[in-house]
């Protein structure tokens, strides 16, 4: 039987990129873009000495700069999103894709908090090359964080995860989707 409580929690360390690509607020579009194509990535950085500035995405660039005619000479701090969300390198996996989700982003950089410097990247594509894994911590975290009251209450169909038999009165209990008998 596996034993997900004794497992290690994936870390954003664990998973992220650490050569990112990084700008000055004054670069621009264009060598943003040249950056981007060296990279083989959908972003850069934007930072002033190490202090995290903005970000700019190739969606920035074609709603911000190319869908408003600006100039491939346009400084890439007129199209940046600023202020940044960003996570630190020991921030659990879970959490940092919850705040992904939560805000609609499919990249987050990643900030030494003693430092205030930018020393990585974690996108979708990173958390979806530790999918099996993350799934299963994601699961357990469910099953530790219910949802309160309102799912003990909660009857669904399924398969009780106790003696494996279908019911049509499964209930969640002690971190478990089980059926009467077993309760």
């Amino acid at each position: 039987m596996r034993r997900p409580f004794f497992r290690k929690r994936l870390k954003v360390k664990d998973v992220m990129t650490t050569d990112v690509a990084k700008v000055s607020p004054n670069t621009t579009l264009q060598q943003a873009a040249k950056k981007m194509e060296e990279y083989r990535i959908g972003n850069v950085l934007v930072v002033g000495s190490t202090k995290l500035l903005g970000i700019v995405t190739e969606m920035d660039m074609v709603r911000k700069a190319v869908a408003k005619n600006k100039s491939a000479k346009t400084k890439v701090k007129e199209i940046m999103a600023s202020p940044v969300i960003y996570v630190s390198p020991d921030d659990e996996l879970l959490h940092t894709s919850d705040k992904m989700l939560m805000n609609n982003i499919t990249r987050i950089p990643v900030v030494n908090l003693e430092k205030k410097e930018v020393i990585g990247i974690v996108t979708m594509k990173d958390i979806l090359r530790v999918l099996p894994n993350f799934l299963l911590d994601k699961i357990e975290w469910l099953r530790i964080h219910p949802g309160g009251e309102e799912l003990k209450k909660k009857r669904v169909k399924g398969v009780c995860e106790v003696c494996g038999k279908f019911t049509n009165n499964l209930r969640f209990s002690r971190g478990l989707w089980v059926c009467e008998n077993c309760e």
